[in-house]
């Protein structure tokens, strides 16, 4: 029994010296599949420095709307680069972001230049969304990222029409430890109705989660409401990221 985290950040400030040991305890857990998202390009080579030192590691570098106001020609050069690399299976964490300061203009400008970058590489795309759903909707409807990338919505909270629009536009839902909390009750309905084709698990790691192995918790959760084994949920999730991150079945481990 073997699981895929789709969205684990071993490489982050007030975390460092904590990723080769993560990458070990996720392994002994059956967490045989780890993907890092980047959200700034400072840390980059030490995503991929980490992918390359561990066959279950991959990266997904990219510019998180925290730090639109870093983008310039260069780090687009860097990213560019980054997306031929053989470890590097999609580009994230991406979107728009209505909390944080940088100019939603400036987010939805380097939203898109990532967004196109992901379609000219074929790679599919981790998104992060906050208090921007409609405006991040449309940009992935404009430019049809879904039916000829894919993607992932990242730390899924919203209601069940909202992720079944998701699905049927070919997005994944990514399901962490927010479904462990009491008051989870609309990412509960939205698992419990959503097939499990759909569902992907994800951490988030250092933050909501601690540690690695808080992934199989969800995925035990997910199989008690869906009524489904613990094997089942591992299986068909993991294949469910095979077939979304291509690249990791063309180099396997």
């Amino acid at each position: 029994m073997y699981f895929c985290d789709t969205h684990i950040h071993l490489v982050a400030a007030g975390v460092e010296g904590m990723a080769d040991i993560w990458v070990d305890s996720a392994a002994a857990a059956g967490i045989d599949r780890l993907i890092q998202p980047g959200v700034r390009s400072a840390e980059w080579d030490a995503l991929i420095s980490l992918a390359e030192r561990h066959s279950s590691v991959y990266a997904a570098p990219g510019i998180h709307p925290l730090y639109a106001d870093q983008w310039d020609d260069e780090v687009a050069l860097r990213l560019e680069e980054l997306t031929r690399h053989p470890k590097v299976v999609a580009i994230g964490e991406i979107g728009l972001d209505a909390v944080v300061r940088p100019a939603q203009e400036v987010q939805e400008q380097v939203l898109r230049a990532q967004l196109r970058m992901a379609l000219d590489h074929g790679l599919p795309v981790l998104l992060h969304c906050r208090q921007k759903k409609g405006a991040l909707l449309a940009i992935l409807r404009e430019l049809d990222i879904g039916r000829q990338i894919g993607g992932v919505w990242h730390a899924f909270s919203g209601g069940l029409p909202f992720a079944r629009e998701l699905v049927d536009l070919k997005f994944s839902i990514g399901v962490g430890p927010i479904l462990l909390r009491r008051n989870a009750r609309k990412l509960l309905e939205v698992v419990a109705a959503l097939p499990i084709s759909a569902i992907l698990l994800e951490t988030d790691l250092p933050d909501p989660a601690q540690a690695p192995e808080e992934l199989v918790k969800v995925a035990k959760r997910i199989a008690e409401i869906k009524n489904l084994t613990l094997d089942t949920v591992a299986r068909v999730t993991t294949e469910n990221a095979l077939r979304l991150f291509d690249k990791i079945q063309e180099g396997n481990k």
